[in-house]
Order: C-alpha cells, then sequence, then structure tokens
C-alpha cells in the first residue's frame, strides 16, 4: 500500500468540497483531453466503495476539488474539521484507490490518530 495523499479538513473540505492536491491530480488522475472532471472510487476501511467527482475548473482555474459523493462520505463517517483522510493505492498494479480517516485524539496528554 502506497500513501498517495493526506489532508487534514478544513470547514470547506467538511462542509461543500474536498479541495484535493493539484500535484497528486497530475500525477495519478489523467483527466480526459478537455474534460474538467473524472469519477473514480474508492475503498473505505469498512470495504465500502465511493464513488467521486473529480473536477478541475474552467478557464485555466486548475485546482481540483472532489464534489460528487463526497459530501455523502463526510455525513456517513462523521467527519469534523481537523479530521484527517489519507487517500492511499494498494493493488499488483497500483490501479486500486482506498481512503482512510483519521482523528486527532488526546490519550494521556499526548496527540494520536485514531482510525475512525
Amino acid at each position: 500500500m502506497k500513501e498517495l495523499c493526506s489532508k487534514i479538513l478544513t470547514p470547506t473540505d467538511v462542509r461543500v468540497r474536498l479541495s484535493f492536491p493539484t500535484a497528486t491530480t497530475r500525477e495519478h488522475f489523467k483527466l480526459l483531453e478537455g474534460s474538467q472532471s473524472l469519477d473514480f472510487q474508492v475503498r473505505d476501511s469498512y470495504s465500502k466503495v465511493w464513488t467521486f467527482r473529480l473536477c478541475t475548473g474552467k478557464n485555466g482555474h486548475l485546482k481540483p476539488v472532489l464534489t460528487k459523493g463526497w459530501r455523502d462520505f463526510v455525513k456517513r463517517m462523521g467527519l469534523k474539521v481537523g479530521d484527517k483522510v489519507i487517500f492511499v493505492v494498494h493493488g499488483n498494479h497500483n490501479d486500486q484507490l482506498g481512503i482512510q480517516v483519521k482523528r486527532n485524539i488526546k490519550l494521556l496528554g499526548n496527540e494520536h490518530w485514531a482510525d475512525l
């Protein structure tokens, strides 16, 4: 398993859409010529498959965001500002995407990232 990217969630990520790292989009997701969106699937730690839409803006605005499916994922997983999402690749050909979610908790005075 290889980590593609991780992100600590902001208020916009939780309420509206996930701002997705541009470098990861360029390296792993090849948008079709002239296309500004791509649907892809990820499997969570409970083996549920989620479909997200990765969109880039028009007129050269390249900041990618996850739209379709993202808000349902946030609600179902109970995600909050400050939680972390980690996108991973696994499989023999690095073609299977996964998503992990973690929450920073304090335990005995120390901070730990716990799986949700």
